[in-house]
């Protein structure tokens, strides 16, 4: 009999990117891809405490002979910050050349991962020290005072912009003016923590970069141009990864086939161009957990006129969500008449609070989560509402059991809206205008993993 301890290795690894750039990463002027090759070692990889690191140089004019200046209205959003870099990420298996996860528009799957998970007292303490967003809402919920008009010279868009003041000329990763930023990447495969690298055979990770014009944000003096630009340095992924042992390795060639479970992200791009449509999304999801959906005026984007990061409200008034043409699993009816004319949705109080409530439990169980910066005292309407936005919609597909629902079909949405004309310059409760909607499903894949290659289960 033996009293030996099997023991296994901890080690964090940092890699510096495959197609590595002496002069940074930026969307318009460099590279605006990021690449990372993660080898196909004896080892289990905790991907939810992986980062992303790098080190930013903001050029508001473009040509990196100025700076940001506090006073004016250059911006970036507030609850999403530096993590807004991000456009898309795939991630596909090294050895076999397989897709295992793509997300695209990943901005706005941030802006309602943090709007619904953290409170603003943990984006300004806490998630400020990665992304260097600091949120929205009361920092105390018993101040009376709290800030959510995001206006020129509102306390935390003072902050905010002044994180962005990075300095000028030449940089390079050393330079001491730069901005650290260690962001996590949201992606279904990164709430694993138990990826085993060598039965996926590794991973190719690929970071697509956003556009400036869809990054910053303003309308005054100083605001973006469209010689903008911002530039990344001193680039890195930091992954843990705890080492099989003798025993363990063994045990893992002895079997030919293994199965690989992680959650993964699918997105969809759709477009509400009258005020009642009807959406239908065919999927073929094994083990769907939740959906999430999100809304921004088709004019909005790629516009530094407005923020493209905020989740505005579309004036909802119906909603029903069906599966294969039945109503599955809910449907909600809401009051949106005015007592006061010339107020747009997103200037009044809301009466989409149980809709919220809805999307919150998109990711686990309300109850479960802390005091989100979705809370009333962000949904009683802003007198400029030029940047903010804290209403979407969301189905939990049971993901608490994490059995989730088996979709090989239709899920629809039958919505009736307002639709009202939110953009800047002008907007106006008179006229309509048409809104993306952003979906994201989140689902349970499981992938058997053969000689020969990977297959869905």
């Amino acid at each position: 009999m033996s009293n030996s301890i099997a023991v296994q290795q901890k080690r964090f690894i940092r890699l510096a990117p495959s197609n590595n750039s002496t002069v940074g990463y930026s969307p318009s002027a460099s590279q605006p891809i990021i690449r990372f090759s993660v080898a196909d070692t004896m080892a289990t990889a905790d991907m939810k405490a992986a980062r992303l690191n790098f080190r930013v140089r903001i050029n508001p004019s473009g040509a990196g002979a100025s700076q940001v200046a506090i006073g004016e209205d250059f911006n970036i959003d507030r609850r999403v910050g530096l993590a807004g870099v991000v456009d898309q990420v795939i991630v596909s298996s090294r050895r076999y050349g397989s897709q295992l996860e793509a997300v695209h528009n990943m901005g706005r799957l941030n802006s309602a991962w943090y709007d619904s998970l953290y409170s603003p007292k943990q984006m300004l303490a806490n998630e400020n020290l990665q992304t260097r967003a600091v949120g929205y809402g009361r920092y105390d919920r018993n101040s009376g005072n709290y800030s959510n008009a995001n206006t020129l010279t509102d306390g935390g868009s003072l902050y905010m912009r002044k994180q962005l003041i990075t300095g000028t000329g030449a940089a390079t990763g050393k330079s001491s003016d730069l901005l650290d930023c260690s962001i996590p990447l949201h992606l279904g495969l990164f709430m694993s923590q138990d990826v085993n690298l060598n039965t996926v055979g590794g991973l190719e990770i690929a970071v697509y970069l956003q556009k400036e014009n869809f990054l910053f944000n303003g309308t005054g003096v100083g605001a973006p141009v469209a010689a903008s630009s911002y530039t990344l340095y001193d680039v890195s992924l930091t992954i843990p990864l705890l080492y099989y042992n003798a025993n363990q390795i063994a045990q893992l060639n002895s079997q030919p086939e293994k199965a690989v479970q992680f959650n993964r992200w699918t997105s969809i791009y759709g477009v509400l161009d009258s005020t009642f449509t009807s959406i239908s999304h065919r999927l073929t999801l094994k083990s769907l957990l939740s959906s999430i959906h999100n809304f921004q005026p088709t004019q909005a984007i790629n516009s530094v006129a407005n923020n493209n990061f905020a989740l505005k409200g579309i004036g909802l008034n119906e909603l029903t969500i069906l599966q294969n043409g039945v109503k599955n699993p809910y449907e909600k009816t809401t009051i949106v008449d005015k007592k006061t004319n010339n107020t747009l949705i997103n200037r009044r109080a809301t009466t989409e609070a149980e809709v919220n409530n809805e999307a919150i439990s998109a990711y686990r169980a309300p109850k479960d989560i802390l005091y989100s910066q979705v809370i009333p005292e962000n949904l009683v309407g802003v007198a400029v509402n030029r940047c903010e936005g804290h209403h979407h919609v969301g189905v939990n597909y049971d993901l608490s059991a994490g059995s989730g629902l088996d979709i090989a079909g239709v899920i629809g949405y039958d919505i009736k809206s307002k639709l009202e004309q939110q953009t800047l310059p002008a907007p106006t409760d008179t006229n309509t205008e048409s809104y993306a909607m952003y979906s994201f499903y989140l689902d349970k894949q499981t992938l058997m993993i053969t000689p020969n290659g990977i297959a869905s289960m």
